[in-house]
């Protein structure tokens, strides 16, 4: 058996085991009869040009170039790893590392679990890890120094700020890009090499809203608000955007003009009916402020409510005592079931490499990679007509579509599948 050679911070481990490559006049008379000759004189034509109703553009789909058929595929991650910070001459500085650099750190542990499991699948990877924080490995400088010409696919848990850089090198390079952490765009265009794994809050509401509106018509709708931050304003106006397009009547409830209180609440609602209420604060003390009051009603008022995707990290969500009397539906594209046979694996791995239990970024590291390098593998470096291909991602069924704007040019591509959650009496359903 071939030896199995571990992944390690910056640096290159290649699996080059062999493995098999699926790849005129119409009407003259009326009714017979010739019109009557008229005697007026005729009337003036108007010269004005007529003006032609704009034609409506239609959505048209990236073209690629062929893909390309490897005998070793290289894949470059890009994370930070606070390397400099958290290690001081090949140890430790602290037995436990800061939170800042946690999430980072979890998903670079699931990419070493899933290039363990690849390994023994005998996949052909060449998987180079860049800590981008530091100097040498920041994104800005692996390009301009030419690190990352020769990669087939680029895996980056960034922010937005380094997505533009990094998505025009991909274009350009004509190498996938698939982004894994932001939310953001980062107003990226006419790119079809970045992949947003993370869907924008434009899709998460769409889907919210469309949910909601199928399933209660007829109830009553709100949407509480704040505006007191950029993003909660670009929250409430997305939000509002898509009740409008989904035809529905909503009245606007304010909640950081007045004192939060059942009494002041209550006045707003309809203690008869089912009162649908779309919630878009950001802001974590508000929004628990917005929930506790709600909570605290009399037993007649009923609510359902739908929330921002950031709501997955509410401390009351996760406490089976909390808003008991509350039904709170929000969205994730990502759920992870640690019973089904790649959950008890990832489980299993992580205890006996690292101790203890794994977190949502360890998972999404390891579907993350073991996804993608699967679609590399089987499809080539150009995958993208393929990539409906799910069934090597160990959990999401993601559903990664074309992106177009308002007028219908093109975009990028974007992960449209998206869980539902549904908590209520201290636990949760998938919907």
């Amino acid at each position: 058996m071939r030896k199995i050679v571990a992944i390690s911070f910056l640096t290159v481990f290649c699996l080059f085991t062999s493995a098999t490559i699926s790849n005129a006049q119409f009407w003259k008379k009326l009714f017979g009869k010739e019109e009557p000759k008229s005697n007026k004189p005729a009337p003036k034509k108007d010269n004005k040009p007529i003006k032609q109703a704009p034609v409506e553009k239609k959505q048209a789909a990236p073209e690629y170039p062929a893909t390309q058929m490897k005998a070793v595929y290289r894949v470059d991650v890009l994370l930070p790893l606070y390397l400099n910070t958290l290690v001081k001459d090949g140890k430790a500085v602290s037995k436990k590392s800061p939170e800042y650099a946690m999430g980072a750190i979890n998903f670079y542990e699931g990419i070493s679990i899933a290039a363990e499991a690849m390994n023994k699948q005998h996949l052909k990877l060449e998987i180079n890890i860049h800590d981008i924080t530091e100097a040498n490995e920041k994104p800005e400088i692996l390009i301009k120094n030419k690190k990352l010409d020769s990669t087939d696919l680029i895996i980056a848990y960034v922010q937005s700020n380094d997505i533009p850089e990094l998505a025009a090198f991909a274009k350009k390079k004509k190498i996938n890009f698939v982004s894994a952490l932001s939310p953001a765009d980062a107003d990226t265009k006419d790119n079809p090499y970045f992949i947003l794994i993370q869907s924008t809050l434009n899709t998460h509401l769409n889907q919210l809203v469309s949910f909601a509106s199928n399933k209660y018509s007829k109830n009553p709708k709100f949407i509480l608000y704040s505006k007191n931050t950029g993003g909660e304003k670009e929250a409430y106006q997305q939000i509002k955007t898509a009740i409008e397009t989904d035809k529905n009547t909503t009245r606007e409830i304010d909640c950081s003009q007045f004192n939060l209180t059942a009494e002041s609440l209550a006045k707003h609602f309809d203690s008869t009916k089912v009162n649908v209420l779309f919630v878009s604060t950001l802001d974590i003390e508000l929004t628990e402020k917005i929930l506790n009051t709600l909570a605290a009603m009399p037993s007649s008022y009923h609510f359902e409510i739908f929330g921002m995707p950031s709501w997955k990290y509410l401390k009351g969500l996760t406490q089976s005592s909390a808003y008991m009397k509350l039904s709170i539906h929000y969205t994730t594209p990502f759920y992870y079931d640690p019973t089904t046979a790649p959950g008890k694996y990832v489980n299993t791995e992580y205890g006996l490499t690292y101790g203890g239990e794994p977190s949502e970024f360890v998972y999404r590291g390891y579907e993350s990679m073991y996804w993608l390098c699967h679609l590399l593998t089987q499809y080539g470096t150009i995958f993208n007509t393929r990539i409906k291909d799910v069934s090597a991602a160990p959990f999401t069924r993601f559903e990664i579509k074309n992106t177009y704007s308002e007028d219908n040019d093109f975009l990028y591509l974007e992960n449209n599948k998206l869980y539902i959650l549904h908590y209520q009496n201290g636990g949760y359903v998938v919907e």
